[in-house]
């Protein structure tokens, strides 16, 4: 333990050593080579906000370094500002974790006072031994599912909800999958439809999600069940023709395969390192098929970007899938860097812009915002309308206010998703998984006060919860009313 603290103590004084120099002569290089130093320092002890800091040094190093057709000097002039809101956020999510696990040990914490001499049993594993485990990783906990025959029933009542939800969607039209131009079809869609389609819609997502974690994560028993819903499930997800609406069942279901162990009734140590990898990887190729596909639907799409997009990358599949990464990656940076030169021509909306997934009732409310507006007129002839995370606070709160709600924000991240991880709950762990991601989401934008998918995410991972603990359905019984007998 005092070796790891003055190793970490080391890392960070070689850290700034290095960084602060890089910052001086080249500011926008100073920031990626921070957040790419806080991810390698924090990834034993908080993992996933070690992957968030990762992301948004991929996502820095890709507006100053691989150009495109939307690049701008004010992407690259914006990564220090950014740099500061982001850095609020992840001081303040490591932070939240501290305050959660403050006073309350560590899975697989050494005992107070462990014995003089360590005599491990023939046979035990070292790493499931209590005493030595590493006091400063939490132990990755086995989940505790429930019967097969509960889970898949709560499984088809979710597929039942999402096949009304894609019913009312697409009714009488092609899904986007399928149309000649998914773009307009997708367009076509949007304006016809409402909230109460959208939250039916995330059925397909909650239901991915939850069955490729029992696939992953789960017993070996029913597994081609669990393995064909999640087929189902994800064919649903992406009739709407968007990345996005797979990946968010996907990554999920990914960070929470490897924030927990499988149960593997006696799978040795080497054993769970490869199945991790085949995690990793799937996840990986998940993500590549993603990019790759997306540059060919911009190759295929018509628009003045479109044209610029083929004048600049061409046909070659390859430099098609770099250039559709680095869009996704460093547009919203971009589209911030516009926001943050016109930031004085905004008043605050103090909180409205933060209430957009309030839709029409906050609109006669509170009255019509509309940050998409905004940031597609900047972004012109180009409509890129995500401008990362920081867009809803700065337009609502201005710079000072934007960095006090972007602290907030982290410190409830950090200690709401420091007390999932505690509970062997497949619902726990499902809920903190899509908590990681949302946060993460973040380089593109705050999704959460956006659209409001949640009204209906959270309540079915309540549902999922309830059904894997049949106990907490049962009403409390009333106490019996007895009447005392006095003594004669």
């Amino acid at each position: 333990m005092i070796f790891q603290k003055y190793a970490t103590i080391g890392l960070w004084v070689a850290a700034v050593a290095v960084v602060v120099p890089i910052f001086v002569v080249n500011p926008a290089a100073g920031v990626v080579a921070a957040f790419a130093a806080v991810a390698v320092i924090a990834v034993r002890s908080a993992l996933w906000l070690a992957v968030c800091s990762a992301a948004w040094s991929l996502v820095f190093l890709a507006v100053i370094t691989v150009p495109g057709p939307y690049d701008s000097p004010a992407g690259r002039a914006v990564i220090p500002v950014l740099g500061v809101f982001v850095g609020c956020f992840l001081a303040a999510w490591y932070a939240g974790r501290w305050l959660a696990g403050r006073g309350r040990p560590a899975a697989g914490e050494p005992p107070k006072a462990p014995p003089l001499w360590w005599v491990q049993p023939a046979g035990q594993d070292r790493n499931a031994a209590p005493a030595i485990v590493d006091a400063g990783r939490s132990a990755r906990p086995t989940l505790r599912w429930p019967s097969d025959r509960r889970l898949t029933g709560f499984l088809l009542v979710v597929l039942a909800i999402a096949i009304i939800g894609g019913a009312l969607k697409f009714h009488g039209a092609v899904p986007p999958l399928f149309a000649d131009n998914p773009d307009v079809a997708r367009a076509e869609l949007g304006l016809r439809s409402n909230i109460v389609v959208g939250l039916l819609a995330e059925a397909w997502t909650l239901g991915m999600a939850i069955s490729l974690l029992r696939v992953l994560n789960g017993r070996s028993e029913a597994r081609w069940r669990y393995l064909l819903l999640v087929v189902v499930f994800t064919f649903g997800a992406a009739l709407g023709a968007s990345k996005n609406s797979v990946l968010v069942g996907i990554v999920p279901a990914l960070v929470a395969a490897l924030s927990t162990r499988r149960e593997s009734g006696g799978m040795s140590v080497r054993h769970r390192q490869i199945a991790a990898v085949i995690v990793i990887l799937v996840g990986l190729g998940v993500v590549g098929g993603a990019v790759y596909l997306g540059g060919q639907r911009t190759l295929a799409g018509t628009g003045t970007f479109e044209d610029q997009f083929r004048a600049q990358y061409g046909g070659n599949p390859i430099s098609t899938s770099v250039g559709s990464l680095d869009l996704s990656l460093s547009s919203s940076v971009e589209t911030f860097g516009r926001l943050w030169e016109h930031r004085e021509e905004y008043d605050p909306a103090w909180g409205r812009y933060s209430l957009t997934f309030t839709g029409s009732v906050g609109e006669r409310l509170l009255g019509p915002v509309d940050l998409y507006r905004i940031t597609g007129g900047l972004s012109q002839p180009f409509y890129m309308n995500t401008a990362t995370f920081v867009a809803v606070p700065l337009m609502d709160f201005g710079p000072v206010g934007a960095g006090v709600a972007l602290a907030l924000t982290g410190l409830i991240v950090g200690f709401t998703e420091r007390r999932l991880s505690e509970v062997p709950s497949p619902a726990h762990h499902i809920g903190r998984a899509f908590l990681i991601y949302y946060a993460t989401f973040g380089v593109y934008e705050f999704y959460p006060v956006i659209q409001p998918f949640w009204l209906s995410l959270v309540p079915g991972i309540v549902a999922f919860y309830l059904v894997s603990n049949p106990s907490r359905l049962a009403l409390p019984a009333w106490p019996k009313l007895v009447m005392p007998t006095w003594k004669r």
